[in-house]
C-alpha cells in the first residue's frame, strides 16, 4: 500500500523545513511514505480505510474479533459441505455500537456480534468466514470544495486530474476520493494533480466533470507524527541521527522521533485479531 498521513506542502513549510523549492519533492515525499509505515509498524496498525475481503475462522461463539474495521459490505460464512452463504446485514452488528469510525474522533470496530435468534454462533471453521468491508482505524473525509474541471472528464486510465477552482488543498501526499475511487496525489498542482489510479482496493473508473473532490484525514497526532519523523530525517543528513530512549525496547523504538512516538502512544495496539 503507497499512501501517507500528512502532506508534502506542510513538510515543506516555514513552520517544518522551510524547503522553498521543488528540487528534493521526490525524497521528501518518499520520507512521508516511509515514515507512514514505521507509524503503521509502531502501532501495530493501518490509519489508511482499505477495500478489501478479508477471511477468518469461525470461533463457535457469538462473537468474532477482527482487526481494524470501518464498515461491512457483506458477511459470508461456508457450511459444512463447502457451500458459502450470505448472511443478512440484520443476522450481525459490528461492535462497539458508538465506535463511528467515520466520524473525527471516532475508533473502528474490533468485532462483530449475532443478533439474529436464528443464528446463534459463528460456526467452527477453518478460514470459513468471509468479510468484505473497509479495513484501518477511520474513514473520515472533508470536502475541499473542488470538482472535476469542466470540459476535462477524467478516463479510466488518466494520471493527471484536472480541478475546479485553482486549489492549494490538495498536495502530493494526500489520499483523495472522486465518486467510489480513491487516488494518491504523487505531485500537487494549482489545476492539476498528479495521481496514483485505484489506490486502497478501489477501482480505477471515469469520472464527470463537477464530480465533487474529497480528502481523507487521519488523527491529528498522527499527521504531525508522520511530519516529525519524516522532518527528523531529513535534518538527519546534517547531524547524528537520535538515539532511542534508554529502558525502551529498540525494536519498538529505534528510529522513531521521542516527539513521535508521544503522539502516537494512545494509538498502540498491543495485541491483534488474525485473519486468515
Amino acid at each position: 500500500m503507497v499512501n501517507a498521513y500528512a502532506d508534502l506542502a506542510t513538510l515543506k513549510s516555514a513552520s517544518l523545513l522551510n524547503v522553498p523549492d521543488d528540487a528534493h519533492d521526490g525524497r521528501l515525499l518518499g520520507l512521508l511514505e516511509a515514515a507512514s509505515r514505521r507509524i503503521e509498524g509502531y502501532c501495530d496498525r493501518s490509519f489508511a480505510a482499505v477495500h478489501a475481503e478479508r477471511r477468518f475462522d469461525g470461533t463457535g461463539r457469538a462473537a468474532l474479533a477482527v482487526p481494524d474495521l470501518i464498515a461491512v459490505a457483506a458477511l459470508r460464512v461456508r457450511g459444512a459441505a463447502g457451500e458459502w452463504a450470505n448472511w443478512p446485514s440484520g443476522h450481525w452488528l459490528p461492535y462497539p455500537l458508538n465506535a463511528a469510525p467515520a466520524e473525527p474522533g471516532g475508533r473502528p470496530y474490533t468485532r462483530i456480534m449475532l443478533s439474529s435468534d436464528t443464528i446463534r454462533r459463528f460456526p467452527l471453521s477453518r478460514a470459513g468466514v468471509a468479510v468484505t468491508g473497509i479495513w484501518g482505524y477511520g474513514s473520515v473525509r472533508e470536502d475541499t470544495g473542488l470538482q472535476v474541471a469542466g470540459g476535462s472528464p477524467v478516463a479510466v486510465d488518466d494520471a493527471a486530474v484536472s480541478v475546479s477552482p485553482a486549489n492549494g488543498i490538495v498536495s502530493a501526499g494526500h489520499t483523495i476520493r472522486i465518486d467510489d475511487e480513491d487516488m494518491y496525489a504523487t505531485g500537487g498542482g494549482t489545476a492539476t494533480l498528479t495521481v496514483r489510479r485505484g489506490v486502497n482496493g478501489t477501482p480505477a473508473a471515469a469520472h464527470a466533470a463537477a464530480a465533487a473532490v474529497w480528502v481523507y484525514r487521519y488523527p491529528d497526532a498522527v499527521t504531525e507524527a508522520c511530519l516529525r519523523q519524516a522532518a527528523a530525517w531529513w535534518r538527519e543528513r546534517q547531524s547524528a541521527p537520535f538515539a532511542p530512549p534508554a529502558g525502551n525496547n529498540p525494536a519498538d523504538a529505534d528510529g522513531i522521533d521521542p516527539t513521535a512516538r508521544a503522539l502516537l502512544e494512545p494509538f498502540r495496539r498491543r495485541a491483534a485479531a488474525l485473519g486468515v
